[in-house]
């Protein structure tokens, strides 16, 4: 007797599994176009600004991570001279960087101390 019953319960579990499946998918496909629009005019800024570095096929996150490496170590450099590349540090490791040298400066300037 309560075969029927259950059987009837998975059907309606699978079909709003299904349902819910075929609705976040298309919501996804929604996305793509924007998605890839986004990639191509931050690839575009990267390229612009530190010439042919990267491809729109790279994912956002990508794009931003190279973009902010990219931004703090010219930042660096314009500021402090020092030339880093922004393939060998992460953006943190860039920003500790950035205020180690700051602390350097702060110290030489206050003690007349030459601290690398």
């Amino acid at each position: 007797m309560s075969t029927p019953r259950i059987t009837g319960k998975r059907n309606a579990i699978t079909i709003a599994i299904c349902g819910a499946l075929v609705l976040s998918a298309s919501a996804g496909w929604a996305q793509a176009p924007y998605d890839m629009a986004a990639r191509v005019s931050l690839a575009n800024e990267i390229n612009q600004a530190y010439g042919a570095l990267v491809t729109p096929s790279l994912s956002i996150a990508e794009l931003f991570d190279i973009k902010n490496r990219l931004d703090k170590a010219d930042s660096i450099g314009r500021n402090y001279g020092v030339d880093l590349d922004y393939r060998e540090h992460s953006f943190i490791e860039l920003c500790d960087i950035e205020s180690r040298i700051r602390i350097a400066l702060t110290i030489n300037q206050q003690f007349g101390k030459n601290m690398d």
